[in-house]
């Protein structure tokens, strides 16, 4: 009889501690918990503007998880935290600060109101930027760093109560986000020339490549400023203006009829192309080489709307 009373007993501890491990369950599966969204192990949460216009806006968002509604409003009140961004730089570059990401510049950047709010009953909540892209430089990365500081109802997730909010840049010919390649065909003081060019946006109208066939390490400015040139599109025409980035010298080459200098969309019956025709001279290490260069770049405009 005591046998089987102490059975009993361990039988019903075995099923109240089920019941409990149950409730357990169910309420980390039901709990409403929000993040700021984000992506990888520093929270970038990333976004082009557009350099063509003076003003364009971007957004932060709050996402609340759980498998029920919620019930209440979740005001969650932001804050620049500089830290943020410092951590990032030293994790990723250590004592290089040449390499070191960037606070975006005040001036470049509105935020009205520092709060995130996620309405009861939703899952997602909005905080506007409005940013002034023109004159950022696709060679540095712009961060504003936000944290979640307070907020009303349920529960933060710590590992996504901060992020990253990364500036990228681009045009109608180029973007930062992924280097834009051009295919390049032409020819280098008479000899063909055939390989691939990397596009760089630097104004609303404005885009930077390498000169001729020279090459350069992205990340060091000194060699950019020894080898690159700035193609200005006059947006009415098409007609181009070639002129130096900063060191190279370069001589815009007109008359060339297969070379005018001009951008076009052009088609070839299968696909449309972003085109440019090129004509320049320029020097590098005293030496002077003529250039006539062709660059395209497969063009799909509904895709490029969406």
């Amino acid at each position: 009889m005591k046998y089987i009373q102490i059975i009993m007993i361990a039988t019903l501890g075995a099923a109240i501690c089920s019941c409990n491990r149950d409730e357990l369950f169910e309420r980390e599966q039901y709990k409403n918990v929000f993040a700021l969204l984000s992506e990888g192990s520093f929270n970038i949460f990333a976004e082009e503007h557009d350099l063509g216009n003076e003003e364009t806006e971007g957004y932060v968002s709050a996402v609340c998880g759980g498998s029920l509604p919620t019930h209440t409003e979740i005001n969650i009140a932001m804050v620049e935290d500089e830290d943020i961004l410092l951590r990032y730089n030293r994790s990723n570059f250590d004592v290089d600060e040449d390499r070191y990401a960037q606070l975006l510049p005040r001036d470049r950047y509105d935020i009205e109101d520092l709060n995130i709010t996620v309405p009861a009953g939703e899952r997602k909540g909005l905080m506007k930027i409005r940013i002034h892209p023109d004159g950022l430089s696709p060679d540095s990365a712009y961060f504003i760093p936000l944290r979640a500081d307070r907020f009303s109802a349920y529960e933060l997730n710590p590992d996504k109560s901060y992020l990253l909010y990364r500036v990228l840049i681009k045009n109608f010919y180029a973007a930062q986000k992924t280097v834009t390649q051009y295919q390049l065909r032409g020819k280098r003081d008479g000899v063909s020339l055939m390989q691939t060019k990397d596009v760089y946006p630097v104004g609303g109208n404005k885009i930077r490549i390498s000169a001729g066939d020279l090459t350069c390490d992205a990340t060091k400015y000194e060699e950019i400023n020894r080898t690159a040139i700035v193609v200005e599109v006059n947006e009415e025409d098409g007609h181009v203006t070639i002129t130096p980035w900063k060191d190279i010298v370069v001589t815009q080459v007109h008359g060339d009829p297969d070379y005018p200098n001009i951008f076009k969309i052009e088609n070839d019956g299968y696909k449309s192309y972003k085109t440019f025709l090129l004509c320049y001279d320029y020097e590098y290490e005293g030496i002077t080489v003529s250039m006539q260069e062709e660059l395209r770049l497969e063009y799909n405009e509904k895709k490029e709307q969406n």
